[in-house]
């Protein structure tokens, strides 16, 4: 075996016992309950401690030769998957922005927040008010600063979205800077790389929803026999383990893509494969729900059933950081400047890695 070969191979194996670390940690602490009891507004201290304490908010303490956008995909996928209500994914984007920054990461929960001058109010910031930090990201002149920011003692305006995550205005021209440094990263890095990990929580949104589907369906008798006995059910089904495998692959991809990106350093642009993720994404997230809540039935749209945890939260999240339709349009103006010649170059060139993991 290669070297290369080797290493991607240790790399797997290591994403392996990272998945099933992850998988039985939200399987154990995350229930119908703690969903519930976050979306009246509860914080959950502990939930966050064993999340922190297993270093899942710092994938592979972001080393130049670590895997951690491919760590991260694992982190996002499963968040997703079950619905944790926590700020993983901006944490994940907030402490990567600050290490490579050359800041030091504070504990405790980070969000994200892309500003256009330090006097602002930012509107919807995804869980602020739980948030002792943010991380303030803002275009000055040719470069792009990053500053840590207190939250502590602001007059947050509170708001949420449809999936009842805190999504708060904050003024920030009362917040304290207690660190900032200029660095080349693009300006719109937070809206880039918060859509990539949106991408990786829809993937494992998606997923719930096929596996509860396949479930309800075994379990669910109608005329003398399971519903997944009927033709036109089974054909559903399959439909939407297509929607559910398409979202997957575009957001492994997308990962992969950031991933070789490293901390753009390495003249490569992940911005494609992500855009190409949103928009798949997207549109699962939009097809799939349907397909999910027509074999449920009325069930489905109960308080009661799980099924809607999901659903509101891909509804939700495909909102964020760009919807399908902003990135489709990205997607073609980027093809119409590749010009004729450079569509099929454009489009095969890139290098895309499938099957990181098989979940």
């Amino acid at each position: 075996m290669k070297a290369e070969g080797l290493v991607n191979a240790m790399n797997d194996s290591n994403l392996e016992m990272l998945h099933a670390t992850v998988g039985k940690l939200c399987a154990e602490h995350v229930d119908k309950e703690t969903i519930i009891a976050a979306e009246r507004g509860e914080w959950q201290s502990e939930l966050w401690r064993s999340v922190e304490e297993t270093g899942l908010t710092q994938p592979h303490q972001w080393s130049d030769d670590g895997d951690a956008w491919r760590e991260s995909f694992v982190i996002a996928r499963a968040s997703g998957r079950f619905c944790v209500p926590l700020p993983l994914a901006e944490t994940i984007l907030g402490s990567w922005l600050l290490a490579r920054s050359g800041i030091d990461v504070p504990a405790g929960p980070l969000t994200v927040i892309a500003a256009a001058n330090p006097g602002e109010v930012a509107t919807r910031v995804p869980w602020a008010r739980h948030a002792a930090h943010a991380v303030v990201v803002r275009a000055v002149g040719d470069a792009t600063e990053i500053a840590l920011v207190s939250l502590a003692g602001l007059a947050l305006e509170h708001g949420h979205n449809l999936a009842l995550e805190p999504r708060d205005n904050v003024p920030l021209a009362r917040a304290a800077v207690l660190s900032s440094a200029s660095t080349q990263l693009p300006a719109g890095i937070v809206e880039t790389y918060g859509a990539l990990l949106r991408t990786g929580q829809m993937a494992g949104a998606l997923d719930a929803l096929l596996d509860m589907s396949v479930q309800y369906a075994s379990e669910r008798v109608q005329f003398g026999k399971p519903l997944a006995k009927f033709q036109a059910i089974q054909q559903e089904l399959a439909k939407l383990a297509g929607y559910v495998a398409e979202a997957g692959v575009a957001a492994d991809a997308a990962f992969a893509a950031a991933q070789r990106a490293g901390a753009w350093d390495r003249g490569i642009d992940p911005s494609f494969e992500i855009a190409a993720a949103k928009v798949v994404v997207g549109e699962a997230a939009e097809l799939a729900p349907r397909i999910a809540h027509q074999v449920h039935g009325a069930i489905g749209f109960t308080y009661e059933h799980a099924l809607h945890f999901a659903s509101r939260r891909l509804w939700s999240w495909r909102a964020e950081y760009g919807t399908a339709s902003v990135w489709a349009e990205r997607l073609g103006k980027t093809a119409y400047e590749a010009g004729a010649d450079g569509l099929w170059p454009l489009v095969t060139g890139r290098t895309c890695v499938s099957g990181l993991l098989n979940f």
